[in-house]
């Protein structure tokens, strides 16, 4: 019986094709780190017009959040202290998506939260992000690159490791 005609260094040779293709599509650093964050334009709270860029070159934490959503309401308190300590370092923004002003302005007196907030209302955002379940958090280094996403409710520890892990720089620590 005749083995396949491939012979063994035709293998080998495609294997080495392989390996090239898989590191050249991990590309360099900066794309390892992860994809840009969308930069659609969105309205804060206060009614100012502005996006995710104004925050070049500070980390980022972005909370997608709604008034008829359980989890973000458990969540924001956490997101709120964990925010409190480490603000000088890294930069919070809760995006209220497909609510009601009313509803959200009523929600955040409630839970005391006082980082950046803007509003999604038609959810654009919320689908540029990719969002797939409610809450989600998003962890932006500094070079506007997403290096984490958590979606679901987020504990106080939880957000506390992943910004050490993904944000606050080791070296200045």
């Amino acid at each position: 019986m005749r083995r396949s005609s491939v012979s063994l260094g035709r293998l080998r040779g495609a294997a080495v094709l392989v390996a090239a293709v898989v590191l050249a599509a991990c590309g360099s650093d900066e794309e390892a780190a992860g994809p840009p964050v969308p930069d659609d334009s969105f309205e804060t709270f206060e009614g100012e017009t502005t996006s995710l860029a104004a925050y070049a070159g500070e980390p980022l934490v972005v909370n997608f959040w709604a008034s008829w959503c359980p989890p973000c309401i458990a969540e924001m308190p956490d997101l709120e202290r964990v925010h409190q300590d480490v603000a000088d370092e890294v930069r919070f923004i809760g995006l209220n998506t497909q609510d009601s002003l009313p509803a959200a302005e009523e929600l955040v007196v409630e839970t005391g939260v006082t980082y950046d907030l803007g509003l999604d209302p038609d959810g654009e955002l919320f689908r540029a992000f990719g969002v797939t379940s409610m809450p989600s958090t998003f962890f932006v280094d500094a070079d506007g690159r997403i290096v984490h996403r958590q979606a679901g409710l987020i504990t106080e520890q939880q957000l506390r490791d992943l910004v050490d892990d993904h944000l606050l720089d080791p070296e200045a620590a």
